[in-house]
């Protein structure tokens, strides 16, 4: 079984990823910003950065993951 380290003490089991999004891009559509907020507001985002955050993590059971680390380097590690 293998887990990704998504930031601060969390790690998520890759095979409960769904996908994973740079933010920077992602939050240009407004269906990721209702996305997101809908999340926030049913108490599934869960930001596991005290910096300003660069990728989220969708898991199969609707928690959104705000992480510091970029899409790339989390693609990376889950490859």
């Amino acid at each position: 079984m293998m887990y990704l380290h998504a930031g601060a003490d969390t790690v998520i089991m890759t095979k409960k990823i769904v996908a994973v999004f740079d933010l920077d891009y992602a939050s240009q559509n407004k269906d990721t910003l209702d996305f997101l907020r809908c999340a926030e507001k049913e108490g599934r985002l869960i930001n596991v950065t005290s910096e300003l955050p660069k990728a989220f993590i969708l898991t199969e059971d609707g928690n959104v993951y705000l992480t510091q680390l970029s899409s790339q380097t989390l693609l990376g590690r889950i490859l």
